[in-house]
């Protein structure tokens, strides 16, 4: 597919799928010129100032708790990291956010706008894809940005080790793989009580589950700091409970909505 060869490892990294056919359609819509757009972002990474955390997550399933990840964005955020996360905008992923705003909307934002008032960008992918595509899309959405210095990958499928090493050198960033959780259950999104989630009042229920959340995210903290295992885990407990998240989340949310409303205002017929 790419005249660079390396670049053709992109293809290779999750075992046994390559690109699929819409893949590449999806690609030919989206750059005018990939193999460029690429070689670019790698030239101009290690200039770039700004340092982003790009999380890439699998389809998340009902009571699945590796729904944990969607307040990593927020964690990180309160740490002064620049985040972007990006999964597939499910049911579980929507029951959270449609609280806050109209997470299923289409967004026409610039990212860097966005990323550049709050640190934070969610990524809600409304294509309906194989579980590889939207991996390869995403990895290659992320590797298109000079600014990237990391990519996190919340997935089970398998990832072939030694080509994410070859990507890792070629394109100077840092590819972390992470576990889904996929085995663990939690209580259903729309279920959820979010306000004992991320205030201070918990019963025994939120407190285990705010417990096992802050475990969770602890992985993925810890990569992107200087923390070991029980610090990064109080250190995210303490933001459920002081509500550090729930006071990024309710910020980028009413950015978000003033944006759509901005945005049907704009395009909306007039009379």
């Amino acid at each position: 597919m790419f005249v660079t060869e390396k670049l053709n490892t992109l293809s290779e990294l999750i075992e046994t799928r390559s690109f699929s056919e819409q893949l590449k359609n999806i690609l030919q819509q989206q750059y005018v010129n990939l193999e460029a757009t690429l070689l670019r972002a790698k030239v101009l990474r290690e200039f770039s100032k700004l340092k982003v955390h790009y999380i890439i997550q699998s389809e998340i399933q009902a009571e699945q708790a590796g729904l944990a990840f969607l307040f990593a964005p927020f964690i990180l955020a309160n740490l002064n990291k620049t985040v972007i996360y990006n999964t597939p905008a499910t049911e579980p992923v929507l029951n959270i956010l449609n609280t806050y705003y109209q997470a299923e909307k289409k967004q026409n934002l610039k990212i860097d706008e966005v990323l550049t008032t709050l640190n934070i960008y969610l990524d809600l992918s409304l294509t309906e894809l194989e579980e590889s595509d939207f991996l390869y899309l995403s990895i290659i959405k992320a590797l298109c940005r000079s600014d990237v210095s990391s990519i996190f990958i919340i997935t089970n499928l398998k990832i072939n080790s030694e080509k994410r090493d070859e990507l890792e050198k070629f394109f100077k960033v840092s590819i972390r793989l992470i576990s889904t959780q996929h085995q663990e259950k939690i209580i259903d999104s729309g279920e959820l009580n979010i306000r004992k989630l991320l205030f201070k009042n918990k019963d025994a229920d939120y407190i285990k589950l705010c417990e096992k959340f802050s475990e969770i995210n602890a992985e993925l903290l810890q990569y992107c700091d200087s923390y070991n295992t029980q610090q990064s885990i109080h250190l995210i407990e303490d933001m459920f409970y002081a509500e550090h998240i729930y006071e990024k989340l309710s910020v980028y949310a009413e950015y978000m909505q003033t944006c759509l409303q901005h945005q049907s205002s704009v395009f909306s017929p007039r009379l």
